[in-house]
């Protein structure tokens, strides 16, 4: 906890393997960071997060998984560029903002600004509705989740 009452939740810890050029991360550990994230993340009260079907990874019920994928026809190298991204972008930006915070008092205003500005950065990009994204998926998920036990 922070002197502002907030946490920042700390990203799990990944493997990497080294090479001469860069360091090379593999698709299956960046995978299976997020679907433990997503995992960790369900006790946390974010708003669109998606609980069922509780037999499901996370990762699959949000249709990110390897699965989905090759069911809508992306080509596994892009998978593996994705599940790169999501890592690298979501903790390459926690890192940047925890550095922020250790030249301020100000930890919860700015914070909350970042945040903000990000999450308006983030829908003017997909030119979408973020809570009208969310609320579709959201609804597709318990569509599926009442179809699952009527069949049951």
């Amino acid at each position: 906890m922070t002197s502002d009452n907030f946490e920042l939740i700390q990203p799990k810890n990944t493997r990497f393997k080294s090479t001469d050029k860069q360091v090379q991360m593999s698709p299956k550990v960046l995978e299976t960071w997020i679907n433990e994230t997503l995992q960790d993340a369900e006790h946390l009260d974010i708003p669109g997060v998606i609980l069922k079907p509780e037999h499901k990874n996370p990762i699959s019920r949000y249709a990110i998984d390897r699965m989905s994928f090759s069911n809508a026809g992306i080509p596994t190298e892009l998978v593996d560029r994705v599940y790169r991204a999501l890592f690298v972008y979501s903790v390459g930006f926690h890192e940047l903002v925890k550095k922020l915070l250790q030249h301020t008092e100000k930890k919860y205003t700015l914070i909350t600004s970042v945040w903000k500005v990000f999450a308006i950065l983030l829908e003017y990009c997909c030119r979408t509705d973020y809570r009208m994204l969310i609320s579709e998926i959201s609804k597709e998920h318990k569509n599926e989740i009442e179809k699952l036990d009527r069949d049951y």
